[in-house]
């Protein structure tokens, strides 16, 4: 009897115990399953192109259409600047244009009538060196006076030295035409300037995307190239994931890959490796590391992947609200 009741006592001892072995077994041999199959690493973070807008003139910021947060289409007014000084700017030159563009009808108005008065002045000089030549022969037969010879030339040499100079003011008056012209376009290309510079008291979106950060406010000034909106590409994410450099081996192009994120539980996602990178993590890191006194710590690098998220396992991707920086935990199936 007493037998009978050790054995039981046994069985009770025994059955928590090959429970607690057989689990033990489960686990283990699942963990060493994952282990061969796939490359595991929680070092990664959903990511995607960041662009920093900002103007490229100085201008002091009237309004803001977009806030942290806000969707924005390709192609919105994000920013707008203070213009008043640019259009105060833009009439002044267009009114130089004018004036301008009268200056050369004067010009060309002018340069018609001497045009004209040349044409009166070489009738002159034709009547006076027919009258010269005529006046010479005369002379040879002794029928007019020398007095009255010397009358005649001197008429044909002033008739013909004001051709002379009449024709020298015509280049003068076509080079002031010229002059004038070319300070016409002068004031274009500045009224070009000044339009275009109007142009950037205006930034646009880029692309389909969301206002991650709002770095200045209504009523600061922003200084050429200064962010005044960070916006994320939306429609473009994808994981980085930051791979020892001593698993390299076992990542490739195209490798197929499973992920969860930390802000959905029990839910997984999909995709494959389309970037592997060319240099290590730290290479381009504030101080990178140098290894030229010698005098240094060894650490395994890491280097970074770019996985795709292509679908998930419950429901449709867009369902998910997917942000960046978010925490992942990557498997990268192996050969």
């Amino acid at each position: 009897m007493e037998s009978k009741i050790k054995k039981k006592k046994n069985k009770k001892v025994y059955i928590p115990v090959v429970l607690v072995i057989i689990l033990v077994l489960s686990f283990g041999g699942y963990y060493y399953y994952q282990y061969l199959k796939y490359e595991t690493t929680d070092d990664a973070v959903v990511d995607c192109n960041n662009v920093a807008l900002g103007p490229k003139i100085m201008g002091r910021i009237v309004k803001l259409n977009a806030d942290e947060g806000d969707s924005v289409k390709e192609g919105q007014l994000l920013v707008e600047l203070d213009s008043a000084d640019l259009i105060a700017q833009q009439l002044q030159a267009e009114a130089g244009i004018s004036q301008l563009l009268s200056n050369v009808a004067q010009i060309q108005a002018r340069l018609n009538a001497e045009i004209d008065n040349n044409k009166v002045l070489e009738i002159n000089a034709d009547k006076a060196a027919s009258d010269f030549e005529r006046a010479t022969k005369q002379k040879e037969a002794d029928v007019i006076s020398q007095e009255q010879y010397e009358n005649y030339r001197k008429t044909y040499l002033a008739a013909k030295a004001q051709i002379e100079a009449a024709q020298s003011q015509l280049k003068v008056t076509r080079a002031q035409i010229a002059s004038s012209q070319a300070a016409v376009e002068n004031g274009r290309a500045q009224a070009n300037v000044i339009a275009t510079q109007m142009q950037h008291t205006r930034v646009y979106s880029p692309f389909n995307g969301v206002v991650a950060k709002r770095w200045l406010l209504t009523g600061d000034i922003a200084q050429p190239g200064q962010t005044v909106l960070t916006l994320n590409n939306a429609s473009e994410k994808w994981i980085a994931v930051y791979i020892e450099e001593t698993k390299l081996n076992n990542i490739y192009l195209g490798q197929n890959t499973v992920f969860t994120i930390d802000a959905f539980s029990g839910v997984t996602f999909y995709g494959k490796v389309f970037y592997i990178g060319n240099n290590t993590a730290s290479k381009f890191s504030l101080i990178p590391p140098t290894n030229a006194n010698g005098n240094f710590t060894k650490i395994t690098q890491r280097v970074q992947l770019k996985v795709s998220v292509d679908s998930v396992s419950e429901g449709n991707l867009n369902d998910y609200l997917i942000l960046s920086g978010m925490s992942a935990v990557v498997k990268l199936e192996k050969k």
